[in-house]
């Protein structure tokens, strides 16, 4: 007996071309979606650092308000995050240097245009009757001028991080003795009763005392300022626990409640101020 097959090497090639058309159809799927899927991830990488990008020229231009779009979980969304932090700080930063700046100038034109006002007044009229009175007023625009520049100059230093970290042990009671004594004869001499409670346990603390010494002597010369004749102006040094306290009261004119947000602003000034010469906060 025999077999016979019909048509097994033409059904054989038939089996094999759709096999190979089936593979290659396969592989070009493949390829055209993986490289969509790869065209849809670099979008997703790409995109963030796009808009960082454009973000990190607009701020370089002067567009210090503007922020990057991007709201993501990963690490690239903590990266845009952190940009924006440190967009704040420095529109912050900028403005306040901007806002100082003006105060400054103003502050130093409003004392010059006084000293210009005078001594133009004593040159075309150098027997002036008020020429004492405004001899003297002009010393205190050049006196005023001079603590101006040093205080913008301390702050200078102290922006600058100079001489800001050194501390070493203060004795806080020999201090505000020290202070009381410059400050009493000066509130005698406004009318003032002066007085200085100090605990009898010494108040040893860590600090710069230059710049400890400024803060409190500042205090107290606002409270001598600000105080009507006859009033009253007490420092008092206490205790409590690991901590040393220093109050100074006083019964002078007070912060209007207007002012109290802007207390500690650079060179703010409350509207019952300005009949008093000073510059306001500095640092």
């Amino acid at each position: 007996g025999y077999v016979e097959l019909s048509q097994g090497p033409a059904f054989g090639t038939e089996v094999l071309t759709s096999v190979a058309w089936s593979s290659a159809v396969s592989s070009a799927l493949a390829v055209v979606l993986a490289g969509g899927a790869g065209w849809l991830m670099s979008l997703r990488i790409t995109r963030p650092l796009t808009s960082l990008t454009d973000t990190t020229s607009r701020m370089a231009q002067g567009e210090l308000s503007t922020r990057a779009d991007v709201h993501r979980g990963d690490e690239l969304g903590q990266l845009a995050g952190s940009f924006n932090e440190m967009a704040q700080q420095v529109e912050t930063t900028v403005n306040a240097l901007q806002r100082f700046v003006g105060d400054a100038a103003h502050q130093i034109m409003t004392p010059l245009t006084a000293l210009r006002t005078d001594l133009d007044t004593l040159r075309h009229d150098p027997d002036h009757p008020n020429r004492d009175a405004l001899i003297g007023r002009a010393s205190a625009q050049l006196d005023r001028l001079q603590e101006l520049s040093d205080d913008l100059l301390a702050l200078s230093r102290l922006e600058a991080g100079v001489g800001s970290d050194e501390r070493s042990e203060v004795d806080l009671s020999a201090l505000l003795s020290d202070l009381g004594e410059t400050f009493a004869s000066r509130a005698d001499q406004a009318g003032l009763e002066f007085s200085l409670n100090i605990e009898p346990q010494t108040s040893t603390i860590q600090a710069n005392e230059s710049q400890l010494r400024q803060a409190l002597g500042n205090l107290i010369d606002n409270a001598i300022k600000f105080t009507p004749p006859g009033g009253e102006v007490s420092v008092t040094l206490r205790s409590t626990g690991a901590e040393a306290v220093v109050t100074v009261d006083d019964t002078g004119v007070g912060i209007p409640a207007e002012a109290i947000p802007h207390l500690f602003e650079r060179f703010h000034r409350g509207r019952n101020a300005s009949s008093y010469a000073g510059n306001g906060l500095w640092r």
